[in-house]
C-alpha cells in the first residue's frame, strides 16, 4: 500500500474550491496564456522575475556575481540570451505537452525530461540547480502537466504517499532524481484520488492538499 494517510473526499473539494491565493496565479496563468513562446526578451525576463520573485525562486540567486551582470542587467545580459538560444526547443517541448488533458503513465517520461532540460537552462544561466523555477516555471505554461516542487510539497508528499520503486526505477534514466522523487509521490496520489472517488485532480489542486490551504 503506497498511501499512508487518510485522503477525504471533504479535503480535495476543499482544494478544489480554490483559495485567498487563487487571484493572484490566475494572473500568471493568463500571462503565460497570452505569451506562450521564447522569442522575445523582454516577454522571458518578465515571465522569469515574475514567476520566480512570486514563488520564492528568484534565478538571480546565483554564483559569481559580477558587477557587469549585477541588478537588473542580469536578467537581460545573460538570462534573455540564453533562453532565447533555448527558446525554439523550449516551446516545442511545451507546445507537445499541451496535446495532453492530464498526467499518465504514458507522458510522464516526456514530463520529467523537459523538466530536466530547462533546468539544464537554468543552471547554465544561474550556476545552481534551479529545479523548483523550472517546475513552478513549465507549471505556469502547461498548468495540467507539472508537479510544482518546492521543500514543502516535498514533505507533504512524503507524509501521504510512499514511493513506487518500479516506476522510479524506470523514470530514473530521463530526469533530475529529486524532482522523480516528488512525481512518482504525485502521480501515485493523483491515481489514488481518481480510483477512490473518481475524479482527476489537477497538479494546482495536490499543490493546495499538500500545503494545507
Amino acid at each position: 500500500m503506497l498511501i499512508k494517510k487518510e485522503i477525504t473526499i471533504q479535503d480535495i473539494q476543499k482544494c478544489i474550491a480554490g483559495n485567498g491565493w487563487s487571484f493572484g496565479n490566475e494572473i500568471l496563468y493568463e500571462m503565460c496564456r497570452k505569451n506562450p513562446d521564447h522569442n522575445k526578451a523582454d516577454v522571458i525576463v518578465g515571465k522569469i522575475w515574475l514567476i520566480g520573485r512570486s514563488y520564492a525562486a528568484a534565478i538571480e540567486r546565483r554564483k559569481n556575481v559580477n558587477e557587469t551582470d549585477s541588478g537588473d542587467d542580469f536578467y537581460f545580459n545573460v538570462v534573455a540570451p540564453k533562453m532565447l538560444k533555448a527558446g525554439e526547443e523550449l516551446d516545442m517541448r511545451i507546445n507537445e505537452l499541451k496535446k495532453y488533458d492530464t498526467i499518465t503513465i504514458d507522458n510522464l517520461k516526456e514530463i520529467i525530461d523537459t523538466h530536466l532540460f530547462l533546468t539544464n537552462v537554468f543552471s547554465d544561466i544561474s550556476g545552481h540547480n534551479n529545479r523548483s523555477l523550472a517546475s513552478k516555471y513549465l507549471h505556469f505554461h502547461v498548468p495540467n502537466m507539472f508537479y510544482i516542487f518546492d521543500s514543502r510539497a516535498i514533505q507533504g508528499a512524503k507524509s501521504y504517499v510512499m514511493p513506487d520503486k518500479q516506476l522510479r526505477a524506470s523514470l530514473a534514466p530521463f530526469g533530475d532524481k529529486e524532482y522523480i522523487e516528488l512525481v512518482i509521490r504525485l502521480f501515485t496520489f493523483q491515481e489514488h484520488v481518481k480510483s477512490q472517488f473518481g475524479m482527476t485532480v489537477t497538479p494546482r489542486v495536490i499543490d493546495s492538499f499538500l500545503l494545507n490551504y
